[in-house]
């Protein structure tokens, strides 16, 4: 698919968390990504399991990911195992370092039928009505305020087809890992910018005034998430792999979870479904193509 003009969008990516931050960022997080390799790959299978829960045939489809942190860096890459058979697999960042890492990444896979591009959620350089499925994972929590993901919303809606899919995670601020994370950030400060997030409640009100149909919702990654890693890690170096491997056990088990009333205390990210509506009116208020 041939990228277009940016549509125009009021709301712009702020410099100072823009491409070179993330650049910046890449940089330095390059072969000592913050995810141990068993929750890496733990939290890869969780993603690959909702996607195929809620969008279970993706044959023929454009799908696009909205950014390629997990690509270039970590263990929890679920992109390129992504099965699209017939279809188009795209993926950007604002980033063209990370860019050009998850190429270079691919390319080591032998993944070929994927096309990564630099670009920002709040200016699509692609087509109105162009995608099948949306594939936003905690992309759109590292803006400094809530006008910023409901402008980045309103691009994905103009670029779904009629009856597209957008699958969303952000972090859940209810949950225990966010409190967790918001007293360790006390302490010590994350390795990037971690902005601002929503409720399920407010995301869902968002989504609803756009204009898409919300018709799931569940948490996910119920293991305390990053906060698991430096658990795994502490287990390696104090027990050895037994250890290591007996931990990674119990983690992958606090999955079951989500089946609980309790999920959206013990799950680290919030998750919905929505739907663009397949009616005659298509224009999302407040975008211009």
């Amino acid at each position: 698919m041939d990228p277009v003009a940016s549509r125009h969008c009021s709301t712009a990516t702020p410099a100072w968390c823009g491409s070179a931050y993330w650049d910046g960022i890449s940089n330095q997080i390059f072969g000592d990504y913050y995810h141990d390799n068993a929750i890496g790959h733990l939290k890869r299978d969780i993603h690959l399991r909702l996607i195929s829960r809620w969008c279970p045939d993706l044959r023929g489809k454009t799908l696009l990911k909205t950014d390629l942190f997990e690509e270039a860096h970590g263990p929890d890459q679920f992109l390129f195992e992504l099965e699209v058979p017939g279809g188009v697999r795209l993926a950007m960042d604002i980033s063209p370092v990370i860019v050009r890492r998850a190429r270079h990444e691919a390319a080591a896979r032998g993944v070929e039928s994927c096309s990564l591009l630099a670009g920002d959620v709040l200016a699509l350089p692609l087509r109105t009505d162009s995608l099948d499925v949306i594939i936003s994972n905690s992309t759109l929590d590292h803006f400094p305020g809530p006008e910023y993901i409901d402008a980045a919303l309103r691009q994905l809606y103009v670029a779904l087809k009629p009856g597209g899919t957008l699958l969303m995670t952000l972090d859940n601020p209810q949950s225990v890992s966010y409190l967790i994370g918001r007293w360790k950030r006390m302490l010590r400060p994350d390795p990037f910018f971690l902005g601002h997030t929503l409720s399920l409640r407010q995301l869902t009100g968002a989504l609803d005034r756009i204009g898409y149909r919300v018709t799931d919702s569940t948490a996910i990654v119920h293991g305390l998430e990053n906060h698991s890693s430096a658990l795994m890690q502490a287990a390696r170096r104090l027990g050895g792999w037994p250890l290591h491997r007996a931990i990674s056990r119990l983690v992958a088990s606090l999955e079951g979870l989500e089946a609980t009333p309790m999920r959206f205390l013990t799950g680290a990210f919030i998750a919905v479904r929505a739907i663009k509506p397949n009616v005659a009116t298509q224009v999302c208020p407040s975008v211009r193509t």
